[in-house]
């Protein structure tokens, strides 16, 4: 009697979960979906390959001189890396400085102004890690003094910019 009662109560409940459970809905037709739009295409940027050539030079620099064996000689060559490596947020500056100027007469001087400077700065940081790179194979105290005499590499922004209009 018991099993007859449990069968009875097992197909009640299997009865409740059919009629209960929810049906799949047919799916409608979904609309497709708008391609995305494309990015907008910026103008290749003139200013940023300076900074970047000048990031490249300090990292160069900067892998050299760990490399070194002598803790003295590391040492010294690290104070030229950490010089070159604080000028990098000026040097930002300068190239944002360029990004962000218009197209009158004196936006394009000054623009001039910041492009010459900026190339020369490239030049510099290539010149003192190159330099950093001979002392790596051959340190020499007075030509690691010497090189932090270079410094600073990049002028004051005040000297590259003309004086103000009144």
């Amino acid at each position: 009697m018991q099993v007859l009662m449990a069968l009875m109560a097992g197909c009640a409940g299997a009865g409740v979960v059919l009629a209960v459970r929810r049906r799949p809905v047919a799916k409608v037709a979904e609309e497709p979906e708008p391609a995305p739009e494309p990015l907008p295409q910026r103008e290749p940027d003139g200013w940023g390959p300076f900074v970047q050539h000048c990031e490249q030079a300090v990292l160069r620099a900067s892998r050299a001189v760990e490399a070194m064996s002598s803790q003295q000689a590391r040492n010294r060559l690290l104070t030229v890396v950490r010089r070159m490596d604080a000028e990098l947020p000026n040097l930002r500056v300068l190239a944002e400085l360029g990004r962000g100027l218009g197209t009158t007469s004196r936006d394009v001087e000054i623009a001039g102004r910041v492009r010459e400077e900026l190339a020369e700065v490239e030049k510099r940081f290539g010149a003192v890690t190159g330099e950093v790179l001979e002392l790596v194979e051959d340190p020499d105290p007075e030509r690691v003094g010497e090189l932090r005499g270079r410094f600073p590499l990049l002028r004051p922004i005040s000297a590259v910019l003309p004086e103000p209009v009144s």
